[in-house]
């Protein structure tokens, strides 16, 4: 009854298990593969400490959708199933088989993990062809204040989860009306892969060494580009992240903040319906309005003979008490007045 890939075939893996522990007179190798299949494929995540998985049976039959009208989430051993949007009478009740920050990644991106991982390709309301993709925005290459939105692919098997130039020919400006020519499209998709392998540079330096941190130079170029060639787009979102990591690292408390608003902003206008990562995204804005005061260190630690000092954003408790506010109204529609998301939050705004 459970979905899973027809198994032919046996991993080494399942053989070793079926012989070191002696199943073989009464269970085939080929069973166990399948019945590690149905579980793969149908299981939640329960724990993170140890790793740990569970299978409940009515949940396990819900379908997916980018756009899901319910959310889990556990109560102790009980699966909690809560509306996150109106499901009216005769709709099918879908979750998210992606993380909250999954429902914010671009089409191509999303539809190849849910393959990946279960198997399938979407083809939910927001994965159909040809619509607009809200997390792919780019500048608009004429009049540069509207949005270019690249297209959702095509339905079926795709080669990888590559962003493609192909889905940003024929879009239409949100601002002037001018639609993508060829040339330009590929231009976008250029800047696209540039601004990928920033976020995976930044990624990648930020959790290294101090002596491999980016100076705030490097910071600010990054930024830089990205309002020169982007608009609403996943990646901007990716790299707000680390930058806005970066700043805070360096106790640069107003830019951190303005990285942080910026994050809440593209997840409130490239995701349609309640979002858990939006919440998170208010909750971290909120506490940066609230805990970070002093002078910053000098944005260049390594040069002591160049100190750049920032004055350091002052404690603002209003702002920050309306943005729990907001993540609270998010949290508890989504999880429940008891759960910890919620009385996390309540502590902080208390």
């Amino acid at each position: 009854l459970l979905y899973h890939s027809e198994i032919t075939e046996t991993s080494e893996a399942t053989k070793l298990l079926v012989e070191k522990l002696n199943l073989g007179p009464n269970l085939k190798a080929v069973d166990l593969e399948r019945l590690l299949q149905i579980w793969i494929l149908n299981c939640f995540e329960h724990s993170d400490e140890p790793l740990g998985y569970s299978t409940y049976f009515m949940s396990s039959f819900m379908s997916h959708s980018c756009y899901p009208n319910a959310v889990w989430h556990y109560t102790g051993a009980d699966h909690v199933l809560r509306a996150r949007r109106d499901i009216n009478i005769g709709d099918e009740v879908c979750i998210s088989y992606l993380p909250e920050s999954g429902l914010l990644q671009s089409a191509p991106v999303r539809r190849m993990e849910l393959h990946d991982t279960k198997r399938f390709w979407c083809t939910c309301e927001r994965c159909g062809t040809g619509l607009e993709d809200l997390s792919r925005g780019f500048c608009c290459p004429v009049c540069q204040e509207g949005i270019v939105f690249a297209k959702t692919p095509n339905a079926g098997p795709a080669k990888d989860g590559s962003l493609l130039s192909q889905q940003i020919i024929g879009a239409k400006c949100s601002g002037c009306g001018h639609v993508v020519a060829k040339a330009e499209a590929t231009k976008l998709s250029t800047n696209e892969q540039k601004l990928q392998k920033m976020v995976d540079n930044l990624t990648k330096r930020i959790e290294g060494p101090p002596s491999k941190q980016p100076d705030a130079k490097e910071l600010q170029t990054v930024e830089s580009f990205i309002d020169s060639n982007f608009h609403q787009h996943v990646l901007m979102d990716l790299a707000w992240q680390q930058l806005a990591d970066a700043y805070a690292a360096k106790r640069r408390s107003a830019d951190h903040r303005r990285l942080l608003e910026r994050r809440c902003k593209f997840h409130a206008d490239a995701y349609p319906g309640l979002s858990g990562a939006h919440a998170w995204a208010l909750e971290a804005l909120g506490d940066a309005m609230r805990g970070i005061n002093g002078a910053s260190e000098p944005t260049a630690p390594e040069d002591k003979k160049k100190r750049v000092w920032q004055v350091a954003a002052k404690e603002d408790p209003k702002a920050s008490h309306q943005l729990y506010t907001e993540a609270l109204k998010i949290l508890r529609l989504m999880f429940g007045d008891d759960h910890e998301y919620v009385t996390d939050v309540e502590r902080k705004q208390a």
